[in-house]
């Protein structure tokens, strides 16, 4: 199946979301230097304002303080292990699967965790993203974050959603915004890779699935 690259992610998650009961799953995700990423990335801001509600859960017990002092509603758990006692009609987990220990107990802790039917969005670095090909080429080596675990390609992650009882609905690649902001048009940093990226999708950054729960 060809991938077809989206702008924003926003478009393909807001159907699954709109009004209904939501789970984020690593809401908080503080980045290096102290940025808060649920306000730099804007997925929690975007889920509270579309979804009908909203509950967020993160291992970094500071961040959640930080968010629950903010007024949100969020609190700390292990997304392999919780039990929240309660079901949704949709999951997120915006670039977490990477940082788990074990990624198939935690889509089984998912699957305990969703309605019938129910659907879980992933986003996820693709492995093999034209970024990291120029910075092999340069370097010889990459950038990994320091918690990461694994990398996934459109491939693996169909495979792994598929072993856990979830039926791959739609899948997408994205890349940075900025690659598309009128005022970097002239940086080549951004316009050759969105170049490849335009030539050949596979080298995208990103990829999105949306997945349904069965069995």
């Amino acid at each position: 199946m060809e991938l077809r690259i989206i702008k924003d992610r926003f478009s393909v998650i807001e159907p699954y979301i709109k009004g209904k009961d939501v789970l984020d799953i690593g809401c908080v995700d503080a980045r290096p230097g102290g940025e808060k990423k649920y306000k730099s990335t804007g997925l929690h801001l975007f889920l509270k304002e579309s979804a009908s509600s909203v509950l967020g859960v993160d291992l970094d017990e500071g961040g959640v303080k930080s968010m629950k002092d903010e007024g949100y509603n969020v609190m700390a758990a292990d997304c392999e292990d919780m039990d929240l006692k309660r079901r949704f009609d949709c999951v997120v987990a915006g670039e977490i699967i990477e940082h788990l220990s074990n990624p198939g107990l935690f889509l089984e802790n998912v699957k305990r965790h969703l309605a019938e039917n129910g659907f879980l969005i992933i986003t996820t670095p693709n492995a093999f993203g034209i970024v990291n090909f120029f910075r092999i080429l340069r370097r010889n080596s990459i950038k990994v974050h320091a918690e990461h675990t694994c990398w996934y390609d459109p491939a693996t992650l169909r495979q792994l959603l598929e072993r856990h009882s979830f039926k791959v609905e739609e899948m997408f690649f994205s890349n940075k915004r900025k690659w598309y902001k009128r005022r970097y048009f002239f940086k080549l940093k951004y316009q050759v890779p969105k170049f490849f990226t335009r030539m050949r999708p596979y080298f995208s950054g990103t990829i999105i699935a949306v997945a349904r729960k069965y069995g």
